[in-house]
């Protein structure tokens, strides 16, 4: 929401939609745009920030999958360490 990104997730408690779907492993991400399937997940046991980023990397490109990922470890820098620690280790990277 922070970053202007609108996400509904669904659960398929009866397994409808896997059925639908042809799931051959669960959970499988599936992404939707504008009700249109545009990616799927092809590895099982990806950790969420990986499906994340193939799914954006598929749908936003390459370059906007960087820069939301590049803003994420950002912010979870200045969560574990500190602002002052995270900008640290930021301008150490521009470099």
């Amino acid at each position: 929401m922070k970053g202007g990104w609108q996400v509904k997730v669904v659960a398929d408690e009866s397994s409808q939609i896997v059925r639908t779907l042809n799931a051959f492993f669960v959970p499988r991400a599936y992404g939707f745009v504008d009700g249109k399937l545009v990616w799927l997940q092809k590895e099982p046991k990806q950790s969420v920030v990986e499906t994340l980023e193939s799914f954006l990397k598929a749908v936003k490109g390459e370059d906007a999958a960087r820069k939301v990922m590049d803003a994420w470890v950002h912010e979870m820098r200045e969560k574990a360490w500190g602002k002052e620690m995270a900008e640290l280790a930021k301008g150490r990277r521009q470099r």
